[in-house]
């Protein structure tokens, strides 16, 4: 076909005989025509949201970045919506080592100072860019509120206005302090959690009886300094081999433990569901090879399932299982045999989390309750099923949300989008 537009009332290129206007004018023109504009809801929601930016009350803009603060949080850390989680360590611990140098300066002046430079070193427009794609893509989340839509989108308006700007200092982009507020949080929770696993393993280990400088690298490690204590660790040869010797007895009570039929669940039920989705084709692969199988092939199904359970492993999930088995080893209406094996399991699946989980999965006698007679019903019918979609997770989704459980919902989403590109078919059709 000639390259040159056709009249309207030439015949048309494609040799039909038929007039230009009568056969492919309409389809050109199809072509041609500029991309569709954002879904008309989308369109709302960031107009909505440019009335929150342009409002002389700021207010309205504070209350939608701490709901932005929130839904981040609950989101948990996902890739484009924090900095680098290596660079934002290393970047923090230094800072932070070097603002506890100056005695003089203030906490409310440290903490600026370690925000500023933080976003400055890691809010580059690549970040920006990718942020404001990511809060876009998440203003189409079900269930979300208009309070939620319009607090995204002050957010996606934010991270995309400072490329329009050119010069706009990081430090003066509002969703970027929301991202490390969050993001510094997280870390500093993390931070606890590593200086209690390794206190709590030190104490296993009857405190009186360590020496001077053990006490002194325990006492920092509670005050935040786990590096010291594990540079002590590291460097008392005897110390390490008790430490390794009473997480190898703690992590065998532990699994039989969870073998007992009276032991209760350790995970949610919407945390068992997502390590079924994840694990489910390496688990099959593994369970499915024939008798005879050359070890060379065993082992890497083995592996594969290792890896498969290691990625399921993401930081919101071990962070939510953590605190719900610490908060039971501290039930005060449990006996202190319950309250003791729920502070083991604790601290064993800090320690090996991948090894841990496929011991519950394979080994724990109950599986999760519901936490209501609807929720009983619901996971009754998901298990029920032959097949799980993405859709035959949604009434749970909504069940979920509406018994205000948004992280939990969550993690059912996560199962949700998984479930696109991995289909699992619990059992054959009945004939």
């Amino acid at each position: 076909m000639s390259s040159k537009k056709p009249g309207r009332n030439d015949p048309c290129p494609c040799g039909s005989g038929k007039k230009y206007k009568v056969c492919h004018a309409s389809e050109d023109r199809a072509r041609a025509a500029p991309p569709a504009a954002p879904a008309s809801s989308a369109r709302a929601d960031l107009e909505a949201a440019m009335e929150v930016l342009g409002d002389p009350a700021v207010s309205k803009l504070s209350g939608a970045l701490e709901r932005l603060a929130e839904l981040l949080t609950d989101w948990g850390p996902v890739p484009s919506l924090r900095f680098d989680v290596k660079a934002f360590s290393e970047h923090v611990g230094k800072e932070l080592a070097r603002l506890s140098e100056n005695a003089d300066q203030d906490a409310s002046s440290a903490r600026r100072e370690l925000l500023v430079g933080t976003v400055r070193a890691l809010g580059t427009p690549a970040f920006l860019e990718a942020l404001g794609a990511a809060l876009m893509s998440k203003m189409s989340t079900p269930g979300l509120s208009a309070e939620d839509r319009r607090a995204i989108g002050v957010g996606t308006l934010l991270a995309s206005a400072s490329k329009r700007m050119g010069k706009a200092r990081p430090e003066d982009i509002p969703v970027l302090d929301v991202v490390f507020d969050v993001q510094f949080r997280e870390w500093s929770a993390r931070h606890k959690e590593l200086s209690q696993k390794y206190e709590a393993l030190v104490k296993g280990l009857e405190e009186e009886s360590l020496s001077d400088e053990a006490k002194a690298a325990l006492q920092q490690a509670r005050g935040g300094d786990v590096d010291a204590l594990l540079k002590y660790v590291q460097e008392d040869p005897e110390l390490a081999e008790r430490i390794a010797r009473e997480a190898k007895e703690r992590a065998a009570r532990v699994e039989a433990w969870l073998r007992a039929s009276t032991s209760p669940a350790v995970f949610s039920p919407e945390e068992e569901l997502w390590l079924t989705c994840a694990l489910w084709e390496p688990m099959q692969a593994l369970k499915n090879l024939p008798a005879g199988t050359e070890p060379a092939v065993r082992r890497e199904a083995v592996t594969a399932l290792m890896r498969a359970v290691k990625g399921a492993l993401d930081d919101d999930f071990l962070a939510g299982l953590l605190d719900r088995l610490r908060a039971k080893a501290k039930d005060a209406a449990a006996d202190e045999a319950v309250r003791t094996a729920f502070m083991d399991a604790a601290i064993a699946f800090e320690a090996e989390p991948a090894r841990m989980t496929l011991a519950a999965l394979l080994t724990a006698r109950k599986e999760a309750e519901g936490r209501s007679p609807e929720e009983m019903v619901a996971l009754a019918d998901l298990k029920a099923l032959t097949a799980w979609t993405p859709e035959s997770f949604e009434p749970y989704r909504a069940l979920l949300l509406s018994m205000g459980l948004p992280a939990a919902a969550a993690r059912v989403q996560r199962c949700q989008e998984w479930l696109k590109g991995h289909p699992v078919t619990l059992r054959p059709e009945p004939a």
